[in-house]
Formats: structure tokens, C-alpha cells, sequence
């Protein structure tokens, strides 16, 4: 097996997923002919403090190294690796309210990865999403619009990324009072699908604006703070309400366009919001099947408020139908913490067709992502939840932030306990059943995916 690597700053990373398929035979990406095209699995590790990016023939078996090899780059602020299809890898870094930088990459048609020419500065970021040809991210900030006591109203900030012009602007959306309770919000995820982009809607409670317009529910004026707390998404504002007074309820709005103006909104009292946490990190859990029905995925994170807003529902998925601008009622909502003995979502993939990857915690909710080491397969139609066999027990860490997926499957990195080398997993959608492919000499493998030159 032949593997190249190139060393590139980065500590954490991510990888979006091809189309699959059922044949089960191994894919061998290949350097290009003359004038042809060449393609390479992408795998990003960690080593001493320094990010590798390395290239390999295959997923399924051999060893790679990022130890003692290649120039090494002292790893920066936390970064999030992507691939926009097959045909670009980009990096954004993620600075905590400090402008970050985001780069692309490609594979050029001798298999060497080339970096593209524009860089861009990103001030901050929540969650992301790909729609189009667009790249898009997204954070909730203070706007300019104030009311008569000079509180200033929340906004939702976008900076869009035109992957193929290599250009970027921004915009914004005001947040406020964005489901008519007087409460701001923020988006989880972006999804294109039905010709339409989906988002999920998340409550954050009552801005100091908010809270003068008259946001506050009876009986909950005594959870205004009185000092400024936090950083980033857990940032509280002096004067305002943190966290949502409607945890019992699951918004999805439908725009037609990333003008994001005029959105359908889809909601139900059946789910709490749907939205993965990890720190000031909005996970992505709505997704849609190849046929294009919605999935929407709720964690349940609410259950973590200690006061009588908590939500009462259970971690669990309720659907809509392809083209539909309500909840499919007849699908219903299906417990899935009920299903997987009291283990609510963490994160959730789309792999193919109506087979979606889960990834549970094991050791009760916390925002941080810790004891998060099960994964399931769920089968929408069908309804049907799996726990992934096949995987070692003492697994300390599911690194890669996306699986890859390709032929059926989905393919994800592990650390163990034993501090042995960091592998790939390959997990056979159809059966849950996991087996050990590729092994990285490296502290962490950090990202998967797949380029193809153009």
C-alpha cells in the first residue's frame, strides 16, 4: 500500500460523506492517468502537538504514520477539517470571539494536495452547514437594533462562503422574537434537501431585550441574572434569562434560499429542540433520507436546566415527510433513549438511504462530550434501533467529528484505553456490525474523508 502525508496545522477535524452503495467490493482510489484524474482516502492525525494530514490507498487495512515524519506545525486554536463533496478539504478555525482562519485544499491530478489561494477570517462561529455551492456559518451577536432603554437586540450573524468564486460576505438575520414568544434563537445545522434548507430552531431565552419587551414567563423573573457570566454560546449577558422557557417544544424552520428571509416554520410539542451540545458548539441533528423525508433527532439536552423549565420529553426522532410543511403524525415520535435503556443522542449522521449513524451518551448528559463512546444504527422506516457491535470496550474517545460513508458503510476513528495506535472503524450500516481497518501511528486521528482531483 502506497501512503503520502503532508503536515498542515490543525488539532481537530471533520469529514461530510459520498453517496453509498451495497457492493460490498474494496474501493482503491488510484493516481491519475496521464491527463486523467486521481483520488486518495484523507486521513488527519495528531502527534506531539502537531496536526498531519496523510493519504492512503485504503481504509480497511494497513498502518500509517504521523510520527517522525514531515514538517510538523505546533497545533493553534480548536479547528474544524470538512470535505465539500470529493472535491475540496477546508479548515476553519475556531478562536473563541477572535477572528479565525479558514483555508481549502485540493488533490491535483499527480495525488498531491495543493492548497487553494484565498484564505478567509471568520470572526466566530456556532455550527455550519453546505448549501449549493455555499459554505455557510452561523453565531447569534449583538446587533445595533436597540430599544428605549438602549438594550441591544440579538441577531443571527452569517458568513457565506462561495466555494468555486472563492468569495465571502456577510449577513444578518434579526434573532429576536423569532417564534413570537420573545425569545432570541440560534440554528443548528443547515440542510439542503427538497430543493428547500432546513434548520433547526433553538431557544436561547430572553436578552436583556427580550427580557424588556416582556419575554419573562410568570413565576421565572427570579432566573434574570444580575452579572455578566461565560464565554462564547455560554456566554450570559447581565439582565437577561439563559435557556429557554419552551423545552417542550421542537422547531424546524424552511427557507427557499440563503436569503434566509420568509421561513416556514414546522413545530411540535412531541420533541424538545433538536441540537447536539459540546461547549459553544451547535451539533447538527436533523437529516434527510434519500427519498428526502426529514429525520429530526432531538437529544433532549433541556433535561440539563435544574429548575422547573427542564424538558420532560425523552431523547428521541419524529419525521417530516418530503414536501410536507408539518410533522408526519402517523410516523409519531420514536423513544430512543426508551429504545437504547436510557441513553439519550449525542450526535446523529445521515449514511445512506434511511440509515442514520447515533452516537449516545453512556455516562449522562454534559456539555463538555464526555463518556459519549456508544453508537447505534437506526433505521427510519422501519424504526428500528441497533447498538454497533464489533467495537473494543475500553474505547476512550470517537474523535473524527463526521463519519466518512462509503459501499453501505460508515467509517470512524477510535481511541481505546490501552493507548494503542488510534484506528479506523468501518461500520456495515445494514448489520451494526463494526470491524477494525486502518491503523494511524499518531496520538489521535482527527478526520476521514476522500478527494478527487479535478
Amino acid at each position: 500500500m502506497k501512503n503520502k502525508f503532508l503536515s498542515l496545522a490543525a488539532i481537530a477535524a471533520c469529514a461530510l460523506f459520498a453517496a453509498c452503495s451495497n457492493d460490498d467490493s474494496e474501493p482503491v482510489p488510484a493516481p491519475a492517468p496521464d491527463g486523467g484524474e486521481a483520488s486518495a482516502y484523507v486521513v488527519v492525525g495528531t502527534s506531539n502537538s502537531a496536526a498531519y494530514l496523510l493519504t492512503s490507498e485504503s481504509l480497511r487495512e494497513g498502518e500509517i504514520s504521523a510520527k517522525g515524519d514531515g514538517k510538523e506545525v505546533s497545533a493553534g486554536n480548536s479547528s474544524t477539517w470538512f470535505f465539500f463533496g470529493d472535491k475540496y478539504l477546508y479548515h476553519l478555525s475556531y478562536s473563541q470571539g477572535q477572528a479565525g482562519t479558514t483555508s481549502a485544499y485540493y488533490l491535483d491530478a499527480n495525488g498531491n494536495i495543493q492548497a487553494r489561494s484565498k484564505e478567509y477570517s471568520i470572526l466566530n462561529f456556532w455550527t455550519y452547514g453546505m448549501v449549493g455551492d455555499y459554505i455557510i456559518t452561523s453565531a447569534t451577536a449583538v446587533g445595533d437594533q436597540t430599544d428605549a432603554d438602549g438594550n441591544k437586540a440579538y441577531n443571527l450573524t452569517f458568513t457565506i462562503l462561495d466555494t468555486e468564486n472563492e468569495t465571502s460576505r456577510t449577513m444578518t438575520v434579526l434573532s429576536e422574537d423569532f417564534l413570537g414568544n420573545k425569545e432570541y434563537v440560534m440554528f443548528s445545522g443547515l440542510l439542503e434537501a427538497n430543493g428547500k434548507i432546513y434548520t433547526a430552531v433553538v431557544p436561547m431565552g430572553c436578552s436583556p431585550y427580550g427580557v424588556k419587551a416582556g419575554g419573562v414567563l410568570p413565576g421565572n423573573e427570579g432566573l434574570v441574572v444580575d452579572g455578566d457570566s461565560g464565554t462564547g454560546g455560554g456566554r450570559t449577558e447581565a439582565g437577561s434569562l439563559s435557556g429557554t422557557q419552551y423545552a417542550d417544544y421542537c422547531w424546524v424552520a424552511v427557507y427557499d434560499d440563503i436569503t434566509f428571509t420568509n421561513p416556514t416554520l414546522i413545530k411540535t410539542d412531541k420533541l424538545s429542540y433538536a441540537c447536539g451540545r459540546m461547549r459553544s458548539a451547535y451539533y447538527q441533528t436533523i437529516w434527510a433520507a434519500d427519498n428526502g423525508d426529514v429525520y429530526v433527532f432531538s437529544p433532549s439536552y433541556a433535561k440539563t436546566y435544574t429548575d422547573a423549565r427542564a424538558t420532560t420529553h425523552n431523547s428521541g426522532v419524529m419525521r417530516i415527510k418530503a414536501g410536507a410543511t408539518e410533522f408526519d403524525e402517523a410516523y409519531g415520535y420514536v423513544d430512543i433513549e426508551g429504545l437504547s435503556e436510557g441513553h439519550p443522542i449525542y450526535r446523529c449522521w445521515h449514511i445512506c438511504e434511511d440509515y442514520f449513524l447515533l452516537q449516545m451518551y453512556t455516562q449522562g448528559y454534559n456539555i463538555s462530550g464526555k463518556g459519549t463512546n456508544e453508537l447505534a444504527v437506526y433505521k427510519g422506516e422501519s424504526k428500528t434501533f441497533t447498538k454497533v457491535t464489533g467495537l473494543p470496550d475500553d474505547i476512550s474517545s470517537i474523535s473524527s467529528k463526521n463519519p466518512y460513508c462509503e459501499e453501505g458503510a460508515a467509517y470512524i476513528s477510535l481511541g481505546t484505553e490501552s493507548g494503542e495506535n488510534p484506528c479506523v472503524y468501518k461500520i456495515d450500516m445494514a448489520t451494526a456490525a463494526a470491524t477494525q481497518g486502518i491503523t494511524v501511528a499518531a496520538d489521535e486521528i482527527n478526520a476521514i474523508g476522500k478527494l478527487v482531483s479535478r
